[in-house]
């Protein structure tokens, strides 16, 4: 039915309520409209219709009657209607003012939207709503309102910006959609000057995505998003320049340097000189020139390894203790080597760490210690307490310290004077008089004191000291306490008559720990504390040769098998002589640090990249993929992967391979790169068995010219009521494989027709059908409209998506529209700036109550 004659119909009073039901459905705006204005609508169509047109339904008669029945009838509507009506001008005072103290979230944005609020009831509705949490964002719109600080006259522009851009959405209320933010940011709707205020999960997928521009990787890794994820992100994504991957290489995580040394775009260059550098700053001879060089690297990694280095320079050190990184001036402020006019600088740093640095560190004058023992932080005092430069001075301050961890280090300092242990023998905290009478250098007169005190623990540790003499071990054998005599049957220094006399003691298990430790009593220990110790200084020795590396690595210490792989990879990244046999043998180590040594080695046997190239990870077959000496057989395999990114690497490497082979795969895909290839050669590649073939065709601007015409293809394309020729470009866009159908989609020639029916498929992969609205935005604006409507978000709140669509010049009037009276003054503001809003619209929101919105649409009304 025509517009004209459904408005006719919703408008005559004589209309059934049935066919109004009906209309209320309607998708024409003023057919709508008319229903909400007819007093024959059923009433719930009325409430329901009330939320788009209030006014309409405030001047309905149906609605003076209702308010006649009920007086509470206004209180009792919907939620979302009641809102809707309080947003008006025209509203009756009364609901205006119940709505300042009605402390539900829905009700209170309503009235803060209302123009002809005053000062004071702004005050009041912004005590009310600031005293709840479930409404305590009210206040943020509500000072934005015109009659809170005046008209805006200028900086409305950069004000909306601002909010966006700093992430004080949630302050209005506004929420993030990270998936349909991330759609419209692969849609090109979202302008690039509103990037960081996108959720930080969206700036994450954006730093994933291949067809990021490099520019705006670069604003990414800004040290305010660049967080891990983010950093990880971008290090993994195969179009990510040299110069980002250079820098992230020298991270400080190791995650994100072990995804940059995955990513086959990442120079064996680099990963071979971060290996270098690493093996320099663990080489404790290397020399101050070596580092001095290093350091020149804006490395983080590197540089906290030269700045904790013993041999660095005392400028390298002095330079260090300014660098932006907390972490390299902690390396500074730990250092054994660094002046002590450095320390005193770092000890007034920002970060706690680098101040625990200056603690800790071994050569820390005293004098330096002393400035920080009013610090706060009861742990750093611990430091201080047990640190070898403290004066008696100091111990005897942090001996009275209100923390009992502190005086715990105090009694473990060997500078602290035994009248300082009595004094603590008599703490308070029998954890304190723990520790005393566990300690070394407690006095008899101190272990016979504490032997008599009433905690039972106290008397459990001097049993266990060795320095308790054998007379108060004999008294504490007849303890009253089963802990402090199986304690004195566990000392090595208690006699054989005591045990005897304890192995008939009426508790059993302090019987059986007395024959225990009498049987074990002459016993040593053995060597293989010492023998660990060995095995580790010989795995972290670089010149230790990889057969032997091997023999170690599975050695039942984790951290010699740890040292020993490091060591392996460093040797296989700086040495590409490794013979194959031993390449072989490091294959049999399964740690990912191996992986990406032997998918970079230039030896890498055609055994093990077999293997890789069949391996489960993408990750290292597409590194695999991109080195330049894979046996033939091996990268044809990979050049038909199932995983775009491979086969986009395997084509790199076959490209960067010196005396390439010209393969049958080589000669079709530089034939389909000449501009200038017939037509009967591009049609005769677009059945090629290889996808990277077919995708080069499809992304070929003269395949869109090119007839395919067979009418079994035109069949399979469903064009039997049509007889237009199928191009090869319709024929490509049905190919069984994702790649071929997005670069179909991707291709600026490809015509709307095959756009839309690539974007309408219920069976497209969702990238694909992105590509095609997207193609479809950027060739044929008109007949974009309906795709953009489709992103809009109908969620109880305000989405910051629905303002990218509603700001983009392509967005329907009709859209803007319905939401010229959204609850969100962003929405509002992006329909009174969009050039398609409708004049009548946007003077209407000349009105509203938002300075911004407010200022906004009188500035673009004047401009037209």
């Amino acid at each position: 039915m025509a517009p004209e004659l459904t408005r006719v119909i919703a408008a005559n009073i004589c209309t059934t309520p049935k066919i109004l039901f009906s209309l209320s459905n309607n998708k024409d705006y003023e057919t709508r409209k008319a229903v909400a204005s007819n007093p024959n609508t059923p009433t719930e169509i009325l409430f329901q219709l009330g939320i788009e047109f209030p006014y309409e339904l405030l001047e309905n008669p149906v609605f003076s009657l209702l308010l006649l029945e009920n007086p509470l009838f206004f209180q009792e509507l919907p939620e979302d209607t009641q809102a809707s009506l309080l947003k008006l001008k025209v509203i009756p005072d009364t609901y205006l003012q119940w709505a300042l103290s009605y402390r539900r979230p829905k009700t209170m944005f309503a009235a803060a939207m209302n123009p002809k609020l005053t000062r004071d009831e702004l005050c009041k509705l912004i005590y009310e709503a600031g005293s709840n949490w479930s409404t305590s964002q009210v206040p943020n719109v509500a000072k934005l309102h015109v009659n809170w600080i005046g008209e805006m006259k200028a900086g409305w522009q950069e004000a909306a910006f601002a909010v966006v851009q700093k992430h004080q959405l949630v302050k209005d209320n506004i929420l993030h959609d990270e998936a349909s933010e991330y759609r419209l940011w692969q849609l090109g709707i979202i302008p690039q000057a509103f990037l960081m205020g996108l959720h930080r999960n969206t700036l994450v997928q954006i730093a994933r995505n291949p067809y990021t521009p490099v520019e705006i990787l670069e604003a990414l890794l800004k040290p305010k998003t660049a967080t891990k994820k983010m950093r990880v992100a971008i290090a993994n994504n195969l179009n990510t320049p040299v110069h980002l991957l250079e820098q992230l290489a020298g991270d400080d995580d190791a995650w994100v340097r072990q995804t940059v040394f995955q990513n086959p775009s990442t120079p064996n260059a680099i990963y071979k000189l971060f290996y270098e550098y690493e093996a320099a700053i663990q080489n404790p001879d290397t020399n101050g020139a070596t580092l001095s060089e290093i350091v020149k690297r804006d490395w983080e990694y590197t540089r906290t390894g030269v700045a904790s280095h013993p041999n660095t320079p005392r400028e390298i050190l002095v330079k260090l203790a300014y660098n932006k990184s907390w972490k390299v001036r902690a390396a500074v402020a730990s250092n054994k080597s660094v002046p002590t006019e450095v320390l005193e600088i770092l000890i007034e740093d920002k970060r706690l760490g680098v101040c625990n640095a200056v603690v800790r560190n071994p050569i820390t004058p005293a004098w330096l210690l002393v400035r920080m023992l009013n610090n706060y932080k009861c742990y750093q005092r611990q430091d201080i307490a047990k640190h070898p430069n403290a004066t008696p001075a100091i111990l005897e301050i942090l001996a009275r310290d209100a923390d009992c961890y502190v005086r715990v280090e105090v009694i473990k300092n060997p500078n602290t004077s035994i009248d300082l242990l009595t004094y603590l023998a008599n703490d308070r905290d029998f954890y304190v008089r723990n520790n005393v009478a566990a300690s070394s250098r407690a006095s008899e007169t101190l272990l016979a004191q504490l032997a008599n005190d009433g905690e039972y623990m106290v008397r459990q540790h001097v049993a266990y000291n060795i320095k308790t003499p054998i007379e108060i071990l004999r008294k504490l054998a007849t303890d009253e306490d089963n802990n402090v005599r199986c304690a004195v049957a566990e000392n090595p220094n208690t006699p054989d008559d005591v045990l005897t006399q304890l192995e008939k003691d009426q508790v059993d298990w302090v019987k059986a720990r007395a024959m225990i430790f009498r049987q074990t009593k002459s016993l040593t220990l053995d060597s293989n504390s010492s023998t660990c110790q060995n095995n580790t200084s010989i795995a972290a020795n670089p010149n230790t040769p990889i057969e032997i590396l091997l023999e170690l690595a599975p050695s039942d210490s984790y951290q010699v098998y740890l040292l020993s792989i490091q060591n392996i990879c460093r040797q296989m990244t700086i040495h590409s002589d490794i013979p194959a046999y031993l390449l072989e043998k490091c294959a049999t180590i399964n740690t990912l640090e191996m992986q990406i040594a032997l998918a970079r080695h230039p030896n890498i046997p055609e055994s093990i990249a077999s293997k890789f190239a069949s391996s489960q990870s993408v990750r290292l077959r597409r590194l695999v993929a991109r080195n330049l000496n894979l046996p033939p057989s091996v990268r044809e395999k990979l050049l038909q992967d199932k995983n775009q990114d491979v086969r986009s690497s395997a084509l790199v490497g076959l490209l960067e391979t010196k005396n390439h082979p010209h393969t049958e795969f080589l000669q079709q895909w530089q034939a389909v790169q000449n501009l200038n290839a017939s037509s009967q050669l591009l049609i005769e590649q677009a059945q090629s068995q290889w996808v990277t073939i077919k995708e080069a065709v499809a992304l070929n601007t003269n395949s869109a010219m090119i007839v395919f015409d067979t009418s079994e293809k035109q069949d399979k394309l469903n064009r039997s009521k049509s007889n237009a020729p199928v191009t090869l470009l319709e024929k490509l866009a049905t190919d069984e494989h994702i790649s071929v159908k997005l670069a179909v989609a991707k291709n600026s020639n490809t015509p709307a027709n095959v756009l839309e029916m690539l974007a309408n498929n219920p069976k497209s992969n969702n990238l694909i059908h992105l590509a095609a609205v997207k193609s479809l935005i950027q060739h044929y604006p008109e007949q974009c409209q309906p795709y953009i409507e489709k992103f809009i978000t109908t969620t109880s709140y305000p989405s910051l998506s629905n303002f990218f669509i509603l700001l983009h010049h392509q967005a329907p009037s009709d859209l803007l529209v319905k939401h010229h009276r959204s609850s969100s003054w962003l929405e509002r503001y992006a329909v009174a700036t969009n050039p398609n809003t409708p004049q009548h619209i946007r003077k209407l929101l000349t009105e509203d109550a938002n300075r911004i919105v407010r200022a906004a649409a009188k500035a673009f009304l004047s401009a037209e």
